[in-house]
């Protein structure tokens, strides 16, 4: 539902906001809940960063099997960092089956970016694997490519602020859709917004207040993770 209203770059950004402390109090939980938000709808960064918070235990919680799965994801859209560590991870067996040939291709595809520490491992896990081994890890390299990744998960530049009144457009995210969307689940809750105009004018930004009070919520007039997950329980 949140890829419906077009927020999975956001929560990334906010994400990355509660993980890094930035204009807020670092929260790793808090970080964590908006990546697996970003992550579930295909945003690749949220994908790595989320598989590096669950292996380094950053809230003293270690999951390794949800890093394994979540820097899978991230390496079969083709994020280097993420292959690095499943090369690690697959040569250790580590939250997955251990996989020297796994191990191989990921450090191998690494390593054609012209990484050295990757193409040294790749060297390594060569000289424990069999002659049939290497050349089925060498023929898996080849063959491998990178899954698509979805524009309208993964733009690169979200606005700082929701409340602009001027529509932002970026390569794949239509700031103005956004709102029109949250117009409309207000005003079919009978909170009203206005026109489905996509600006976030004084009426929209009283609409939300109203939402917000009557929900419990801190009426500050924008938009937020709680807002967010109520306006999507009503849509």
């Amino acid at each position: 539902k949140s890829a419906e209203l077009g927020f999975a770059p956001a929560e990334y950004r906010i994400g990355n906001f509660y993980e890094k402390g930035t204009g807020v109090a670092r929260d790793v939980k808090k970080a964590k809940t908006w990546y697996q938000l970003a992550a579930a709808q295909g945003n690749a960064s949220a994908m790595h960063n989320l598989a590096v918070l669950f292996a380094m235990a950053a809230d003293g919680v270690t999951d390794n099997e949800s890093a394994a799965h979540w820097f899978q994801a991230a390496a079969d859209l083709g994020v280097k960092d993420s292959q690095f560590n499943l090369g690690i991870l697959a040569a250790k067996g580590v939250g997955m089956k251990q996989n020297l040939e796994d191990s191989y291709k990921w450090f191998a595809l690494v390593a054609k970016t012209g990484d050295k520490d990757a193409a040294a491992k790749r060297d390594e896990i060569a000289k424990a694997l069999r002659p049939e081994q290497l050349e089925r890890a060498r023929a898996a390299t080849e063959l491998w490519k990178a899954k698509p990744l979805d524009p309208a998960a993964n733009s690169a530049d979200i606005p700082e602020s929701w409340q602009d009144g001027t529509p932002q457009t970026t390569a794949s995210v239509d700031m103005k859709k956004v709102v029109q969307n949250i117009q409309r689940i207000l005003n079919k809750n009978g909170y009203e917004a206005g026109n489905a105009d996509g600006v976030m004018g004084q009426k929209t930004k009283d609409a939300i207040m109203a939402f917000q009070t009557d929900n419990d919520l801190k009426p500050t007039g924008a938009v937020d993770e709680k807002l967010v997950k109520a306006l999507l329980a009503r849509k």
